[in-house]
């Protein structure tokens, strides 16, 4: 059908046909015109048949599927190693901020307990 996988396996008129399901009149024609060629050339049908193994042979291999699979792990492998250097320098920033600023604001502040002491008048 025109829907799907098949769409992008079929090369219409080469290694199959692509057919609208709902379209049945043109459906129908296209039945028709492919057995009156088949009629007409008695190899018609084997080049449509060929058509069909060739490009299955040159785009679907587990082959070919695997050689992708591999490049694409090689990417994702990549980029998890880049994003790791990514976070451990944010992390490398963030603990230097941490010891040079943050610290030293923090002891500044007034803990609760010290406020609610010289509130109530006990310290």
């Amino acid at each position: 059908t025109l829907h799907g996988g098949p769409g992008e396996i079929i090369v219409d008129g080469v290694s199959g046909y692509h057919i609208d399901p709902y379209q049945g009149d043109k459906v129908a024609e296209i039945l028709i015109n492919f057995f009156e060629k088949c009629k007409a050339d008695s190899t018609h049908w084997n080049q449509i048949s060929q058509g069909g193994l060739k490009r299955i042979y040159e785009k679907y291999t587990w082959k070919l599927y695997s050689e992708r699979l591999m490049t694409l792990s090689g990417v994702y492998g990549f980029w998890k190693y880049v994003s790791n250097l990514e976070r451990r320098e944010t992390r490398r920033y963030l603990e230097m901020f941490y010891a040079l600023k943050y610290r030293n604001l923090a002891k500044s502040v007034p803990l609760a307990v010290d406020g609610e002491a010289a509130v109530n008048g006990t310290k």
